[in-house]
């Protein structure tokens, strides 16, 4: 989906939708959805093509894109709106394609063969599914035909900068069109394309791809491998038309906060809660973790570290974790404004057996946590709460309103 919260907004506001074209970004107001202004200083979540062709970005602060686009609209957003659009948009795909992946709020891969007697043009099937969506959402949205998952990312990219939305890359084309592309806009590398970039010289996809795989081995371990398939078009994933019921490999709480915090007990506050959610997510799906992580990112949401420590057995209980993750908070914080905080378990097993202490009584601790995560499910997230949670650190009270860090 093109600019997905901004074309929500935009699409169910009635003042603008007699004047928008499906073929005309320049037909959409200048609009961007933007965090708190209170809290976050207004970060630009999303903003519309209009307002991107006039100097907006994502990840902007609101004073910098008004001054920008001093006409531009600013919008709070309402992620309980966008979440029920994404699941009724790819409700729509499936109905075209049953073969479809959720991937994220505003992309989904499908599948369908060809050559077939059903989908004798994809191109023509694509542009189909595009017009449909525009139909029923007024929503725009570019669709990339590869013959992977891999490859048809690449192509949504590309299909981003062409007329009609839609880009299909044969088996034959495929190659020519990947390596003419530079480093930097291959999916997935993050990091790891200034390294090919620094280190190895490639300049474009095709210098990755004749790169011998043995250095890459060397430089990356087994992502050197990934690379160079990537590299040479291939991808062997599979399309998983049940993710939504696959269980989780691990799960994580991340929030951003409205103010750096230098005070190693505020961040701690911080760690405590995240933790709680992450661990009663955890004990929802009747699962634990083995390994527990710690991320901080400083203020100016510049720098900062992800630190992890696998356990010797696997638990879903914060009083187990919390002292693991202040002692990765004390090593290894350099004492810098923290400005988000991020917690997260994985290495999941499933909560089959208990492991007894002789210190301790396990099962009446365990069912502490099942009443707390029934009052929890009940009551709401704040009907019971830490008491450290009311200390002026504490965030318990505004991420309870919030869907995905933001308002509902």
């Amino acid at each position: 989906m093109q600019s997905f919260y901004a074309s929500v907004e935009v699409a169910t506001t009635p003042a603008f939708t007699a004047s928008r074209h499906l073929e005309c970004d320049e037909s959409d107001p200048p609009l961007a959805v933007t965090g708190d202004p209170e809290r976050r200083s207004g970060i630009v979540l999303a903003a519309s093509p209009t307002a991107k062709a006039m100097g907006v970005s994502t990840a902007m602060r609101l004073g910098e894109a008004v001054r920008a686009c001093p006409k531009l609209i600013c919008v709070r957003p309402r992620m309980r709106l966008y979440l029920e659009t994404s699941l009724r948009i790819q409700e729509t795909i499936r109905q075209m394609f049953p073969k479809a992946e959720s991937f994220s709020i505003d992309e989904c891969f499908f599948a369908f063969p060809y050559p077939s007697h059903f989908f004798a043009d994809p191109l023509q099937t694509a542009s189909e599914l595009r017009t449909r969506i525009w139909d029923q959402f007024r929503i725009r949205c570019r669709v990339g035909l590869a013959p992977n998952k891999w490859a048809a990312k690449m192509a949504n990219k590309a299909a981003k900068h062409r007329r009609g939305g839609v880009i299909w890359w044969t088996q034959d084309q495929l190659i020519h069109e990947l390596h003419a592309l530079p480093v930097t806009e291959m999916w997935g590398l993050k990091r790891r394309a200034q390294i090919l970039i620094e280190e190895f010289g490639c300049q474009t996809i095709g210098d990755v791809a004749r790169l011998p795989l043995g250095r890459l081995r060397t430089r990356f371990g087994v992502w050197g491998e990934v690379i160079q398939r990537w590299a040479q078009g291939q991808d062997g994933s599979t399309l998983n038309d049940n993710a939504l019921q696959t269980p989780h490999r691990g799960y994580s709480n991340r929030t951003t906060l409205p103010r750096d915090f230098y005070q190693r007990e505020e961040v701690a506050v911080v760690i405590l809660e995240l933790l709680d959610e992450v661990c009663s997510r955890t004990r929802y799906t009747q699962q634990c973790g083995r390994r527990i992580g710690l991320g901080l990112t400083y203020e100016g949401m510049t720098g900062g570290f992800f630190r992890a420590k696998t356990l010797p057995r696997p638990t879903n209980r914060s009083e187990q974790l919390y002292p693991i993750l202040l002692s990765l908070l004390d090593t290894h914080w350099d004492g810098s404004g923290v400005r988000a905080v991020s917690v997260s378990l994985d290495l999941l097993t499933e909560e089959s057996g208990t492991q007894l202490d002789l210190f301790e009584n396990v099962p009446r601790r365990q069912q502490l946590w099942r009443t707390v995560d029934h009052l929890h499910a009940t009551f709401g997230e704040t009907s019971i709460i830490r008491t450290s949670s009311l200390l002026p650190a504490g965030q318990k009270h505004t991420r309870a309103v919030k869907i995905g860090g933001h308002f509902a």
